[in-house]
C-alpha cells in the first residue's frame, strides 16, 4: 500500500509538472548566486519606496544582511507587516506612505528621518504601478495615476532628498539614489508605464552628470520580466520560471535584481554613474 501511495504521488508530481510546462511553452529554472560580506552597507540608511514585496522587499532583505538600516514604505499597510514578519530584524521600520501624494513628501521625510534617528544615506526609488490599458483605450485618470507614482513622484521625492543632503559638507562619503526603471524604458513606448520608465532612465542620466561633483552618485537599473505579482500574466507557474520573451528563455527572480541593486548602492559602485543597467535576460536586444 505504501509503495503505491508513493507511486500516485510521483504521478501526480509528473502530470503538474508536464501541465506546467504545456501551459508556459517550456521549462526554466535557476539557482541565484547571493555574494555576502556582511557589511557592505554597515550603518547605512536605506530608504526604499514600494518595499513591501517583489523586487522592493528583496532588496530590503540584502540591505538588511549587509548591516544596513531600512526603512520600506507603501500604501498597503497589511503588506508591510507582513514584509516586516518576513524579514525579522530589528533594523527594519515601515511607513506606510503613498509616495504619489507629493504635498506630503516633506512631512513623512522628516518621519522618515525620525524612525532612521538620522539622516538617509540612500534612495531606492522602486515605487511602481502598471497600466491596464493599451494605447488606444487610456483614459486620462490611469494616465494621471500611473505618472504620479512612477515618474512625478520619483522626481519630486529625489529633489527634496537632494536639497537635505546639498547642504551638507561631502566628507568622502557618497550618498547614494538608485532608481528602478524598466525594460520598456529602453523600446517603444506607446502606453504610461513605458513612458514613465523613459522618464526615470532619462532622468537618471542627467542627475548623475549633475549630482556626482556634490558627491552624490545616481544610477538605476532597468529590470526584465521578473516573477513577482505584477508580472502574473507573464509569470503563470511559481516553479516554472519559462517565458518565450528573452533569449534566455526564462523570467528574472527579484533575487538577482536585489544583488545588481546592493553591488551599485555600496562603496563597490561607486565609479559607475548615470548608468542604467540593463537586467532583462537579453530581451531589448532583439
Amino acid at each position: 500500500m505504501i509503495n503505491l501511495l508513493r507511486i500516485v504521488t510521483k504521478v501526480r508530481k509528473a502530470i503538474r509538472f508536464l501541465h506546467s510546462v504545456y501551459r508556459s511553452g517550456g521549462y526554466s529554472t535557476v539557482k541565484v548566486q547571493n555574494v555576502s560580506c556582511g557589511d557592505r552597507l554597515d550603518g547605512k540608511r536605506v530608504l526604499i519606496t514600494g518595499g513591501g514585496s517583489g523586487i522592493g522587499l528583496c532588496i530590503a532583505r540584502s540591505c538588511l544582511n549587509e548591516g544596513a538600516y531600512v526603512v520600506i514604505t507603501g500604501r498597503n499597510e497589511s503588506k508591510l507587516m507582513q514584509a516586516k514578519s518576513e524579514l525579522d530584524s530589528p533594523y527594519l521600520k515601515t511607513l506606510v506612505w503613498d509616495v504619489g501624494n507629493i504635498k506630503e513628501i516633506n512631512s513623512r521625510l522628516a518621519e522618515v528621518r525620525s524612525l532612521f534617528d538620522g539622516d538617509i544615506d540612500v534612495l531606492v526609488n522602486n515605487a511602481g504601478v502598471m497600466s491596464v490599458e493599451q494605447f488606444g483605450g487610456i483614459e486620462e485618470v490611469e494616465w494621471d495615476n500611473v505618472y504620479a507614482v512612477n515618474s512625478k513622484a520619483v522626481f519630486f521625492l529625489t529633489q527634496a532628498i537632494v536639497k537635505e543632503w546639498t547642504t551638507q559638507p561631502f566628507h568622502n562619503k557618497y550618498k547614494k539614489i538608485l532608481n528602478i526603471s524598466s525594460q520598456g524604458g529602453f523600446i517603444g513606448a506607446v502606453y504610461p508605464y513605458r513612458m514613465t520608465k523613459w522618464d526615470v532612465a532619462g532622468l537618471t542620466k542627467g542627475l548623475g552628470l549633475l549630482l556626482a561633483p556634490k558627491g552624490i552618485i545616481v544610477n538605476g537599473i532597468a529590470p526584465g520580466i521578473v516573477a513577482t505579482d505584477m508580472q502574473a500574466k507573464a509569470y503563470m507557474e511559481r516553479d516554472n520560471l519559462f517565458t518565450n520573451l528573452n533569449p534566455i528563455n526564462r523570467v528574472a527572480l527579484p533575487e538577482e535584481i536585489a544583488e545588481l541593486a546592493l553591488f551599485l548602492i555600496s562603496d563597490s559602485g561607486n565609479f559607475i554613474v548615470g548608468q542604467t543597467i540593463i537586467c532583462d535576460g537579453g530581451y531589448t536586444l532583439k
